[in-house]
């Protein structure tokens, strides 16, 4: 094909009737000899007369395709004070490995694995390896019940992880499309590990082992106070989703707690969770927190009756702690 500078671009030649023909039209897609455009518009009959003598345009050789159509829509930040260079999305065969990559759903065991032994350890010599390997159990319980509701909304996330003396926590790596979501994800626990210590207690009653019953009755008492409505704790999470208003009640109970107990986790409870509650706190009217009144009566009926469920649990297992808390 040939180009010509701009300087030189080919003018039509008139003619003496009027018409143009135009030069150095490539062969494969020239008009017949002599072809003439015409000069007006609409063109006379005897244009469309001439059009039966053009030549057929060569098809694209044997193998080649013809080149893809790109849309014009994204484009390459230009430099200051000039326009932006169009950007062309990728060939078919390239399309594949710049597509979204999806997200990380592999399970490792490193962390949590480690976690576990170092937990375990620490709670064998303050309390004896019986209690200690219940503890485990009874904290891995709680966790995979998160795991479990996580991974079956098709949310990835981590396995648990556990911190001496103080508990475990599961990642998630996605955050939930709303509060019910939530809620339900952080209900989970508190409900698996309250069948964790029924679980203790029947086995107690079976076999008679003494180390049972204060392992019953620590999952019951951590699982409800684990639905204290206060950041990071599972009760925040839940209550996020009936109303804003149990948040401030919460917190109240926690300062009121730290200042007669004088208790530091307390004290690192109410601080850290103030904290957050006030961010929560303002994000409370979003779509996020929009959920039916069905999925709120559900999910209020379900977190007060497993509080007064593991409240009533806790205080009828108080008077048996002194008889055995020392035998195991």
């Amino acid at each position: 094909m040939t180009e010509y500078p701009e300087s030189q671009s080919p003018s039509p030649q008139p003619s003496p009737n009027g018409w143009s023909t135009w030069p150095g039209a490539s062969s494969a897609t020239a008009p017949a000899p002599n072809f003439q455009q015409p000069g007006v518009y609409p063109p006379p009959p005897e244009f469309y007369e001439q059009a039966a003598q053009r030549p057929p345009v060569a098809p694209y050789p044997s193998g080649y395709a013809p080149y893809p159509y790109y849309p014009p829509q994204a484009q390459y930040p230009g430099p200051a004070g000039y326009p932006a260079y169009p950007m062309y999305p990728p060939y078919p065969a390239q399309q594949a490995a710049v597509a979204t990559p999806e997200p990380d759903t592999r399970v490792r065991l490193f962390w949590p694995v480690v976690s576990a032994i170092v937990s375990f350890a620490v709670y064998a010599v303050a309390f004896g390896w019986q209690f200690g390997l219940g503890i485990m159990a009874l904290l891995l319980v709680h966790e995979m019940g998160h795991f479990v509701v996580i991974r079956a909304k098709g949310m990835p996330a981590g396995l648990p992880t556990f911190i001496p003396l103080v508990g475990a926590f599961v990642t998630m790596r996605r955050s939930p499309s709303n509060a019910r979501d939530e809620a339900e994800i952080a209900l989970a626990g508190p409900l698996a590990g309250t069948i964790g210590g029924v679980v203790c207690l029947i086995a107690y009653w079976r076999t008679g082992l003494p180390v049972l019953i204060p392992l019953a009755y620590y999952s019951f008492l951590l699982n409800l106070l684990n639905l204290i409505p206060v950041p990071p704790l599972d009760g925040s999470r839940v209550t996020g989703a009936i109303s804003k208003w149990i948040w401030l009640i919460g917190l109240v109970g926690v300062a009121i707690g730290a200042y007669m107990t004088h208790s530091l986790l307390l004290v690192i409870l109410g601080v850290f969770g103030g904290y957050q509650l006030i961010r929560r706190f303002g994000e409370s009217g979003s779509n996020y927190y929009k959920i039916s009144l069905g999925s709120r009566i559900m999910l209020t009926l379900v977190y007060f009756g497993l509080a007064g469920v593991l409240a009533y649990a806790t205080y009828m297992l108080q008077p048996l702690m002194g008889h055995v808390g020392g035998s195991f």
